[in-house]
């Protein structure tokens, strides 16, 4: 194992593992939000991380399987009408679920087993890949930990613990973020162990993104806390909240606290206030650095997707309020959201490089 980043150890394969790991957690993610927005995350009640990778075979498994799911408060206070067929349907969802992240876990040990075997890895992304091991195992564990909350027949719960599923979105796209880090440092062909250049002060637009970048996961946050109590389907004008710009019940849980996770108004209010923010800083940005008179032409192209993407965003979250959230805005919208990670990550990653130059 080498120290910091050389050009010894094989790149090229390095690079296929970590995109590989990229765009199964993309499509995991797009998935976990079809999971959540069909209704389907309880439907199996159970976590059984070797046994649960077979799937129902015959009549008496789906039986079973849906005899559990029968005892749960989201069947006997809501489904209660479900049909088996019915059952198959949510069953498949979450399934599918579960099973991609074992394919992400396989994926992942696999090829730092092999990267480790076949080249020398230095050790900075050998530790940053033992690391991303660690989060995906932490992962499974807050998923199954979300689950359980929707389990608890005594407090009859129809779902999931909104701030679990926030939690769980977080760490997913924090995870997600650092493999795309990952991907551009490896793609540079710089020498990490080479004394340090006099980088100088952070410009004003790598400070303002970065600064994008810690709103960009708190509307993240928002927006699950949104998806967990179905709140985008509560207030459905725009841009006032029921013809006011404050709605009148924002405080009316008691304790005071649990307004910001469980009450409809106060959470989509939130989440519509962060939405502003953030395309006014983003706005900013753009302005910033496409009237910067030494920004490279690649580089002004990066303000434009991040602007782009953003504006999209803005108008995609319109429509899926206006129109009570159906199923192909909720997950345009969680699609968007990720491209627009993407180029805050793009546009800060390169913002530092640009100081190196």
């Amino acid at each position: 194992m080498e120290s910091g980043l050389s050009n010894s150890y094989n790149r090229q394969a390095v690079q296929i593992w970590l995109f590989m790991l990229l765009i199964l957690i993309l499509l995991m993610i797009l998935i976990g939000g079809l999971t959540r927005l069909t209704d389907s995350g309880l439907s199996i009640t159970d976590w059984d991380p070797l046994m649960g990778a077979f799937p129902p075979i015959s009549l008496n498994d789906w039986v079973h399987l849906f005899n559990e799911y029968q005892k749960t408060s989201e069947f006997i206070l809501q489904n209660n009408y479900m049909t088996l067929e019915e059952f198959k349907y949510i069953f498949w969802w979450e399934w599918g679920h579960r099973q991609f992240g074992r394919l992400i876990g396989l994926v992942w040990f696999l090829g730092f087993i092999f990267l480790n075997y076949i080249t020398s890895l230095p050790r900075f992304l050998f530790i940053s890949g033992l690391f991303l091991g660690i989060l995906g195992l932490t992962q499974a564990f807050i998923g199954w930990w979300m689950v359980k909350s929707g389990l608890d027949l005594e407090e009859k719960v129809l779902d999931v613990a909104s701030y679990r599923l926030a939690i769980h979105l977080s760490l997913a796209l924090i995870i997600f973020s650092i493999i795309y880090l990952l991907i551009r440092i490896n793609g540079t062909w710089l020498d990490q162990t080479a004394p340090k250049k006099n980088v100088g002060r952070s410009s004003v637009e790598e400070i303002l993104t970065n600064l994008l970048l810690g709103c960009f996961f708190v509307q993240a946050f928002l927006g699950a806390l949104v998806s967990g109590i179905n709140a985008g389907q509560s207030y459905t004008d725009w841009p006032l909240m029921n013809g006011k710009i404050v709605p009148e019940d924002i405080f009316y849980l008691v304790p005071g606290y649990i307004n910001f996770l469980e009450n409809p108004a106060l959470v989509q209010f939130n989440h519509r206030m962060m939405g502003y923010t953030l395309f006014v800083l983003g706005s900013i940005i753009w302005v910033t650095g496409v009237r910067k008179p030494n920004s490279y032409p690649v580089q002004k192209i990066n303000y434009h997707f991040l602007f782009g993407f953003l504006s999209l965003q803005v108008i995609i979250g319109v429509l899926a309020l206006l129109n009570s959230v159906p199923l192909y805005l909720g997950l345009a919208h969680q699609l968007v959201a990720i491209l627009l990670l993407l180029s805050i990550l793009n546009l800060k990653f390169n913002l530092y490089h640009e100081r190196r130059a």
